[in-house]
This record gives C-alpha cells, sequence and structure tokens, in this order.
C-alpha cells in the first residue's frame, strides 16, 4: 500500500467519523425545528409563494460568495473563514430540508434539480472563492517555486471544477429529458444496478472533495494577507495547501469514476442495441442507402424512424411505419421498397397468428384473487418482488394496507410514509387496495373478501411473519402460501440509513402522517 492510498484510506475513515458524530447529531437536531418552519407564505387560499426549500437555501448560501470575496479584499480574514464555515453550515442543511419536506410535500420538490443545484452552486461558491484569494495574494514576497506551486493549485482546483461543472450539467439535462420522456426506463435502472458500485465511488469521492475543498479554501482566507510574507510560510496557508492538493486528488478520482460510468454505460447500450436488431433495422439502412425524396408531409414518419433505430419497433410501429412511407418518391426505381415493406407487414401479421395460437394452447392454473396485507412502509423492491409474485399465483391481486396508528401500534415506531402514499405506492403494482384501519385485520378480511361462484383464492404471505395476526379467519376463507423473505433489502434498513431524524415514538409526526 502505497502513501497516497493509505492517505486516502484514512481520509475515507475520518469522513465516516465526521458524518457520525458531526453530520447525524446536526440532522437530528434540526430535523425538528425544520419540521417547524413554514414551507408556503399563504395570500388568500389560492396564493401561496415558497419561502422556506432546499432550492432556496442552496440558492441562498450561493450569494455568500459576495461577503466572502469582500472580506478577503479588505483583509478580515477571521470574518472570510466564518463566512465559507457558514457556506458548510448552509450546504448541510439544504440536505436536511430536502429529506425532512420529502416527508412532508413528497411531490413537490424535483430531486434531479435540487442534486444539480447543490453541487453547482457549490463549485461556483468555491471558484470564485480561489479566484479573489488568488487577486488578493501578493506574488511579490513569494519566491519563484512558491508561486509555482501556488498558482499550480489553485489553477488545477479551478480547472478540475470547471470541467466537472460541465459533466454535471449534461448530466442534468441527460436525466432531465430521459424522465420527461421516459425513455429507457427499465435499460437505465439496469445500467444503474450495474454501475451501482463506480456511481457510489464517485458519490463518496466527490463528497470528500467537497470536504476538503471548503477547509483548504477557509485556511487559506486566514493565511491571505497584505501584511504577510507569503500565504504558504503559514500554518493555516499551508494547511490550506496540503487539502487543494488532496482536493485535486479527489477531483481527478471523481471525474474518472463518472466518465467510466458513462463509458460502462454508454458500451453497454450499444451491445444492447447490437444484440436486439431487427429486420427493420436493416430495412431503414437499405432506404437510407438509396437515393430517396421523401415527401414533406411525411416528417413525423422521420421521428418513428429513430424508434426503429433504438429496436423498439412493434407491430403498430411496423404498420405505422409502412402506412407513412409507401408513398415514397423513388429515384432509383430498382429497390422495390414497397414490395419489401410488404413482406415484413406480412411477416409480422404470421408472427402474431403463431403467438395468438401458442398462448390459446396454454392452461392458466393461477386462482381467480390473491390476497396479502402489510404496511408497505418505504416502498421498496422487496415489495414489488411480492406482488409481482403474487401476479403469478392469482389472475387479480387485493392487497390491504396498515393505516399509521395500527403500524405504531403494532411496531412500536411511527411509519415514515403517510397512509395515503402506501396505498398509492401499492396501487402501482397491484389492482385493488383498501385501507386495514386496525391492529387485527379479522373483521376487514371478513367484508373484504367477497367469492363468487367457483371462483378461487389465495393469501400470500412472506415466510418472516407465519403466525400473522388473523391467520385463523384467513385459513378459513382460503388456502395461505408462504414466500421466502427479500433478502438485502428491508424497510428497517432503509429507515435507518435515511430516516434516523424521524424518533419511534413521534407522536407529533404520527398526526401530520396518518
Amino acid at each position: 500500500m502505497n502513501v497516497m492510498t493509505f492517505i486516502e484510506s484514512l481520509l475515507f475513515i475520518m469522513m465516516n467519523a465526521y458524518d457520525n458524530y458531526v453530520y447525524s447529531p446536526l440532522q437530528k437536531t434540526l430535523s425538528p425545528i425544520v419540521r417547524i418552519v413554514p414551507r408556503y407564505l399563504n395570500f388568500g387560499q389560492n396564493i401561496k409563494i415558497p419561502i422556506f426549500t432546499a432550492n432556496i437555501v442552496t440558492l441562498a448560501r450561493t450569494f455568500l460568495v459576495i461577503p466572502i470575496a469582500w472580506f478577503i479584499k479588505y483583509d478580515y480574514n477571521m470574518m472570510a473563514f466564518l463566512c465559507v464555515v457558514f457556506h458548510d453550515f448552509l450546504d448541510h442543511l439544504d440536505g436536511i430540508v430536502a429529506k425532512v419536506q420529502k416527508l412532508t410535500y413528497p411531490s413537490h420538490d424535483d430531486p434531479i434539480l435540487g442534486g444539480f443545484l447543490d453541487a453547482f452552486c457549490d463549485k461556483i461558491v468555491n471558484v470564485l472563492s480561489i479566484w479573489t484569494i488568488l487577486l488578493a495574494t501578493n506574488f511579490e514576497l513569494m519566491s519563484q517555486n512558491q508561486t509555482f506551486v501556488y498558482l499550480a493549485v489553485c489553477y488545477g482546483v479551478i480547472g478540475y471544477e470547471t470541467i466537472l461543472g460541465i459533466v454535471r450539467v449534461q448530466d442534468y439535462f441527460l436525466a432531465k429529458f430521459k424522465k420527461e420522456f421516459k425513455i429507457d426506463a427499465k435499460k437505465n435502472k439496469e445500467s444503474l444496478e450495474s454501475n451501482s458500485k463506480s456511481i457510489t465511488a464517485a458519490s463518496m469521492e466527490g463528497k470528500l472533495k467537497e470536504k476538503l475543498e471548503s477547509t483548504g479554501i477557509a485556511f487559506l482566507c486566514l493565511a491571505v494577507s497584505k501584511n504577510s510574507s507569503s500565504p504558504i510560510s503559514s500554518l493555516s496557508g499551508l494547511v490550506g495547501m496540503v487539502c487543494l492538493i488532496l482536493t485535486l486528488r479527489m477531483a481527478h478520482k471523481s471525474l474518472a469514476c463518472k466518465l467510466k460510468a458513462r463509458t460502462e454505460l454508454k458500451n453497454k447500450s450499444w451491445k444492447m442495441s447490437k444484440k436486439n436488431s431487427t429486420s427493420a433495422e436493416n430495412l431503414l439502412e437499405m432506404i437510407n442507402d438509396s437515393n430517396q425524396t421523401v415527401h414533406p408531409d411525411f416528417e413525423n414518419a422521420e421521428m418513428k424512424m429513430v424508434d426503429i433505430t433504438n429496436n423498439n419497433i412493434t407491430e403498430q410501429s411496423t404498420m405505422y411505419h409502412y402506412q407513412k412511407r409507401k408513398h415514397l418518391y423513388l429515384e432509383d426505381q430498382d429497390i422495390n421498397l414497397k414490395a419489401e415493406l410488404e413482406k415484413c407487414q406480412k411477416k409480422t401479421t404470421e408472427e402474431k397468428v403463431v403467438k395468438q395460437q401458442s398462448n390459446a394452447k396454454k392452461v392458466d392454473n393461477r386462482v381467480d384473487k390473491v390476497y396479502t396485507i402489510g404496511c408497505f412502509d418505504l416502498f421498496h423492491f422487496g415489495h414489488v418482488q411480492l406482488i409481482n409474485r403474487m401476479r403469478e399465483l392469482g389472475k387479480k391481486v387485493i392487497v390491504g394496507v396498515h393505516d399509521s396508528r395500527s403500524i405504531y401500534k403494532l411496531k412500536k415506531r411511527v411509519p415514515v410514509d403517510s397512509t395515503e402514499k402506501r396505498m398509492m405506492n401499492v396501487k402501482t403494482v397491484a389492482d385493488e387496495v383498501f385501507c386495514i384501519a386496525g391492529c387485527d385485520p379479522s373483521n376487514f378480511m371478513s367484508c373484504i373478501v367477497n367469492l363468487g361462484k367457483n371462483e378461487t383464492a389465495l393469501y400470500v404471505r412472506g415466510d418472516d411473519m407465519p403466525d400473522f395476526p388473523s391467520r385463523e379467519v384467513v385459513e378459513s376463507l382460503m388456502p395461505i402460501k408462504l414466500l421466502p423473505y427479500t433478502e438485502g433489502v428491508s424497510t428497517t434498513k432503509l429507515r435507518k440509513e435515511n430516516y434516523s431524524h424521524i424518533a419511534p415514538d413521534d407522536e407529533e409526526y404520527l398526526d401530520k402522517i396518518n
């Protein structure tokens, strides 16, 4: 293990200690205060003006660069130092505000925009602060070697921050575009899971870089003075320079991880494109290679061709493609495009008939209705997997969701999500959802289960709790099947990692979300 690797390992240990002993206590202390502060200022019944959101805190701390520059220029070094520290505190605060308000106002903030603003505003403040420090430095009092090292480090940090800023802008608009038009959602999810190690590494290194950079800038603010001989000659200046040198290292690694993850996503997308190529794509190449003139009324048909190149072609898109292209004006009469398109249409129709005949032979052995009951707090992959497994067992999936107060009584802790949100989450994958407003769901099950003549039913439950409430009543209504528990993910784990600031016995919070 070389020296740099040892230093990086030590820094990551220090960063974890900072999170555990500084950030987490700060989050627990400030969360109740943040929850009290109103998000909106109401004027009448219909006018709401946001006054306290994570994005507002982020934008507000960006303006701290003005007093930082002013204090540095006029040698108020301690005030400049305190402004940088206060900026770092506000950087924590906007994250706490985002987490708290996500529970109360789940659909009011755009997480993509919030993450982008948080990172980009940090870069604006850091770059302008370093630039101001350079302007305020008296280089006449520094040796040639000191000047070279000083400028190389400061301009190196500015350069890396500029490049990372450009990458962040590109990632933001790409993510925004894909979210807006719902492009490759499934493919992106798989790619994200496969590249989670690279993304996590980039996140940790980026987090450490920000902390080192703000620390370095703060100590350089103390060192830069018209009366001092050299910023590097003082202890605070040396600490600041060491922090900025380590910042360069972390910035390089963070950028490398981001670019590596981007390259892997691009390569995987290209491989999927080659793997799922269709005959329609070959037809498209033939069309493009021919010297043909397309009627201007067929502009929309060109958009459909993009779908074909992305391998999203379906029977409908093939038919649409044929209808729009059947009047192409061909200059090369040797290419019988219409015949090729009709051949493609005929092949698609034949495949559809074969598929229908194949499906007709299959016997659906599923029960008519399949039931379950749960809390479904912090809706996660394990919940989705359970309901999808229910779909394989029954034609109609019906799910009961406990209300917040019954969860508090059963599990001795308040849920994070409200009853309404948990039910809406379950409804995205289930056919019917009903509320269980009590600890014992026996009477609710007796009322909900309504089987017609010759209808069959099944009750599904995770094997982590075989002796669940109302088991006797359920057994009298239908058979019970226990499914294996999904390892690696749980509401308890997610709550501990992301929502530790919500006390298990916070009845005030319970009143808000019930």
